[in-house]
């Protein structure tokens, strides 16, 4: 046995340097891949770690939060991605924290031992840090919403416990108002809180694009679809954020018919640059009358899983009484198999809880849905290559 895993060692070892410059590997191949390794490591690792590991799971996600407020990330970044020692921490303006005590003592010292074991920084020496790629991304202006989440999640099991482990329905009853002391929804509170909105407006428009997978308009047939009427609004965007989406659809189709991107007005004044020619930006709320009459589409992605059923269906009703007869609703969107679903889909399931009292659905939920809100279902289109979000576009009509 020793000797078959010292062999699977080397064998591991010798396809990692193979690896390690290979960044053009498909992400269908690399998700095939981590699975492999996930299986590996399950197998090898002592059940006490295993353990350990999903008890501290946090404990990263803390010191990266710690280390953005301390300034460390932003002398990383001041200085080029240069490697820098613990004193050039300590002498840079940019870095709070205690500066007199032992080195071995320092807070500086404590986050950075926690964040280069979780390969963000590589140690080249006694007190000497290299930061890696990612962790140049969380210099001035990267988003703590994560963190956020991290806070509410903590409030989980109290909230399900003082509801006899119910599952949330309420929009405006979930852990993040038990966290948070407020009786806001998530969204409202946002909106008092613009940091916090920013920080939220740029997850939503550079983070999930690493999960996206391949784009609607690449695997669904829509000059077909749709048609080319330039006088009439081809696709209204509703809740695409800043407008992220929408200006890739135009860069690259360049479709002919106007485009129109709504958010609620607090995101929408968010908008930085401004948008492309040809794409227009409403401030809205999807509970409220839709303005834009008589669109060809009517697309939403990620919306509706943040919202339980009860809005999802106020929401739906208001694009359904704003459609033409040729009119087309697309609802892009996370779905979960019926069973073995990925590790990434059961977190995005948990954080919709816990933030909106909603939830990942399976496709049978989102049919489901769909026809309580009066739609039919024309075609469930799903990409060639699969990503781990935003993975299947329904195609329905009103009834």
């Amino acid at each position: 046995m020793a000797r078959t895993v010292a062999e699977l060692t080397a064998a591991v070892n010798a396809a990692l340097s193979k690896l390690s410059l290979a960044d053009d590997i498909p992400d269908p191949a690399r998700f095939q891949l981590l699975d492999v390794l996930d299986k590996l490591r399950g197998v090898v690792e002592p059940p006490i770690q295993s353990l350990l590991n999903i008890c501290w799971a946090a404990h990263p996600l803390v010191s990266i939060r710690t280390a953005i407020g301390m300034g460390i990330f932003d002398a990383f970044a001041a200085a080029g991605g240069a490697a820098l020692t613990i004193d050039e921490l300590n002498d840079n303006e940019k870095v709070k924290g205690d500066k007199d005590l032992l080195i071995g003592l320092s807070a500086t010292v404590r986050v950075m031992r926690l964040l280069s074991a979780n390969r963000l920084f590589t140690e080249t020496e006694v007190y000497k840090y290299q930061p890696q790629p990612l962790a140049l991304g969380f210099a001035t202006g990267a988003p703590p919403a994560i963190h956020m989440i991290l806070r509410a999640t903590a409030h989980t099991q109290e909230f399900l416990e003082s509801r006899d482990y119910k599952s949330p329905d309420d929009a405006y009853d979930t852990p993040f108002q038990q966290a948070y002391g407020t009786k806001l929804h998530h969204f409202e509170w946002l909106a008092q809180n613009p940091d916090e909105q920013h920080a939220f407006n740029t997850v939503m428009e550079t983070a999930n694009r690493a999960v996206e997978g391949e784009q609607w308009y690449d695997f669904y047939p829509w000059d077909e679809r749709l048609g080319k009427d330039a006088d009439r609004v081809l696709v209204v965007d509703i809740g695409g954020g800043k407008g992220h989406d929408i200006a890739r659809f135009k860069e690259k189709k360049n479709p002919a018919g106007r485009l129109i991107v709504q958010d609620l007005p607090e995101v929408i004044q968010d908008i930085q640059p401004p948008l492309a020619q040809g794409i227009e930006a409403q401030g809205y709320s999807m509970f409220d009358a839709q303005p834009v009459k008589g669109a060809k589409a009517y697309y939403m992605r990620t919306v509706l899983h943040d919202w339980p059923d009860k809005q999802a269906l106020q929401a739906l009703q208001q694009i359904r009484e704003a459609m033409a007869e040729d009119s087309v609703l697309l609802i892009n969107e996370n779905t979960l198999s019926e069973t073995n679903v990925p590790r990434f889909n059961t977190s995005v399931d948990l954080i919709m809880m816990t933030m909106f009292s909603s939830l990942e659905r399976t496709d049978k939920q989102w049919l489901s849905l769909l026809e309580r809100a009066q739609f039919k279902v024309l075609k469930v289109w799903r990409p060639g290559e699969q990503g781990v979000g935003s993975n299947a576009l329904f195609e329905a009509v009103p009834v």
